[in-house]
């Protein structure tokens, strides 16, 4: 159990950060003079010297302005680097109050995945511009001419351009890389709980309900404890956010205290109705076996994103944590938009779920009914099981014995009995 676990756990981050190139950050070059072509060729000379530590880079021309990139950038891409246009004009007509600042800018995403932006993409981001803007001084330097202004040939000599950084989807704040996995976590374990005592105290109901019955009730209790619990999980996110969190984020509106609610819900209702029906047929004994491969798997799919894991982890895909986290960042960032597929693989997962809930339920009222299980799931057989229904195998040989009476016997009657078995007169 716990080799399975820590299989799961530790391939999920095994060199992560040499998953790294698997990311792809933006070149875009508004500029399109001396400053623009300098600075794109110098970020672009980093794939030539290729590491698996390392982003590639791409340069993009379909990014007409520096407000079409910042919003290709939170719908789709984990970073870019801006050279802005004019940025060679204002350099060369250089006067007073002139702001190296505004020759690039550095867009950086932590919304899309806060671990790897932060730990990963933002640090290449930065050191990429800052070797850019430093190549370019020194090249400036050799052919620089006096300014109109005197005042400015410090700047221009030691720093020509600069850059500016800008986040378009904020998600950097305290609690944000643990604020997914730790609300998921804790609201899973409060439906393992739940879980588990059900399935302890719903043998009356399994043994006198219709089946149908017993599995809207199941379903329907089972969704509505989500419900409740996700509910607490948005009231915890609205009442301590952590510090940084209004300008590193979103403001928490009503309409995203409802969105984490429904979201959390959604990712806790798939995962109780798939841990119910591992309970429904299992033995006590082997309750930890599917909790704890659940647990372990979707925690560690909240450490990776996809693009940087390795090929086998791929299926996280499919994880309640894992499209929970993504909807999760998307209401409080606004960045990366999956909705849709999210959405539909939560949804998709309950109602399979759902569906397999009719036979394990109707399993588990079957092995009652035969005397096959007990109350808490112990098996026939087994030293803890006890219950009061008769083995249905027991039940069954003993009527096919044969009723067996002696050839003959004798019928008395007590003195005075008016009743007469002997005469047929029985009192009538």
């Amino acid at each position: 159990m716990y080799w399975i676990a820590g299989s799961i756990i530790y391939g999920a981050v095994y060199k992560r950060s040499d998953m790294t190139h698997h990311a792809t950050l933006e070149v875009v070059d508004l500029d399109g003079g001396p400053v623009g072509r300098a600075v794109a060729d110098s970020i672009l000379q980093l794939n030539s010297r290729p590491s698996d530590k390392s982003p590639r880079w791409r340069l993009r021309t379909d990014l007409p302005t520096l407000a079409a990139t910042r919003e290709w950038v939170r719908l789709h891409g984990w970073g870019a680097i801006v050279i802005n246009q004019g940025a060679s004009q204002r350099l060369q007509d250089a006067a007073a109050g002139y702001s190296p600042q505004n020759a690039v800018t550095v867009i950086n995403n932590t919304g899309r995945h806060p671990v790897t932006s932060i730990s990963y993409l933002e640090p290449a981001l930065t050191q990429a511009a800052t070797a850019a803007v430093h190549q370019f001084a020194l090249a400036h330097l050799a052919q620089l001419q006096a300014p109109a202004d005197p005042l400015l040939l410090p700047t221009l000599a030691l720093r020509p351009i600069a850059f500016t950084s800008e986040d378009v989807g904020p998600f950097s704040f305290a609690l944000a890389p643990i604020i997914c996995v730790f609300g998921f976590l804790v609201g899973t374990l409060m439906m393992v709980e739940a879980l588990i005592e059900w399935k302890m105290t719903t043998f009356l109901l399994f043994r006198r309900a219709k089946h149908w019955h017993v599995w809207a009730a199941v379903a329907v209790v089972i969704t509505a404890w989500a419900l409740f619990v996700a509910m607490h999980s948005a009231l915890a996110v609205s009442a301590f956010l952590g510090p940084g969190y209004t300008a590193l984020a979103l403001p928490y509106t009503v309409g995203r205290f409802f969105s984490l609610w429904f979201t959390t819900a959604a990712v806790l209702a798939a995962i109780g109705v798939w841990l119910f029906n591992w309970y429904l047929v299992l033995a006590p004994e082997f309750f930890g076996l599917p909790t704890l491969i659940t647990v372990i798997s979707n925690v560690a799919s909240l450490m990776t994103p996809l693009e940087l894991a390795p090929h086998f982890f791929r299926w996280f895909q499919v994880q309640p944590f894992y499209n929970g986290s993504m909807l999760f960042r998307y209401v409080l960032s606004g960045a990366y938009p999956k909705v849709g597929l999210n959405v539909g693989i939560l949804l998709g997962e309950w109602a399979l779920m759902v569906a397999v809930l009719f036979a394990t339920s109707w399993i588990r009222q079957a092995t009652i009914l035969l005397g096959i299980a007990d109350v808490a799931g112990w098996l026939h057989g087994g030293i803890f099981f006890h219950s009061d229904i008769p083995y249905y195998k027991d039940t069954k040989a003993a009527l096919s014995q044969p009723a067996r009476f002696p050839r003959r016997f004798a019928v008395a009657d007590a003195p005075g009995d008016t009743m007469s078995l002997r005469e047929g007169n029985l009192g009538v």
